[in-house]
């Protein structure tokens, strides 16, 4: 389960989406004045993909559902990020480049999902290479 490259970056990839919990003090921006649908769903979103991404750890001897389940929770994720840069673009808080504190809870609240995607890239690019493996020892049987 550990050996695996894929299982640590779905761990990390769960790890980042659950910051979102730390920084859900800050979805209170004007944009969920505007939309107070804002942050259940953004934050279901993330929940979900954390979560999918935890339990996707425990798939690893059925490899094809596996990768497919981490489709899956790119989609997800990227939902959730599109919506919470669109819903704060139109609200016009997307944060400046500041050195604030303010400014850092905003950004990571934004490049932590981003983050969380690129883990799952790297993730299914990890299993693809299993795939390719076991096919490959399969023709020399």
């Amino acid at each position: 389960m550990i050996q695996r490259i894929q299982s640590v970056y779905l761990a990390l990839a769960a790890a980042l989406l659950g910051f979102q919990y730390l920084y859900s003090s800050v979805y209170p921006w004007a944009s969920t004045d505007a939309y107070a649908w804002l942050s259940p769903t953004v934050l279901a979103l993330f929940t979900l993909a954390g979560i999918g991404a935890l339990g996707t750890i425990f798939l690893y001897k059925d490899r094809k559902r596996q990768r497919s389940l981490v489709v899956i929770l790119q989609i997800l994720t990227l939902v959730g990020l599109i919506i919470l840069i669109v819903a704060n673009y139109t609200a016009g808080t997307l944060p400046g480049i500041s050195m604030s504190d303010a400014a850092f809870s905003h950004w990571a609240a934004l490049v932590s999902p981003i983050m969380a995607y690129l883990m799952f890239l790297m993730a299914r690019r990890g299993i693809d290479k299993d795939i390719s493996l076991i096919r490959s020892m399969d023709r020399l049987r």
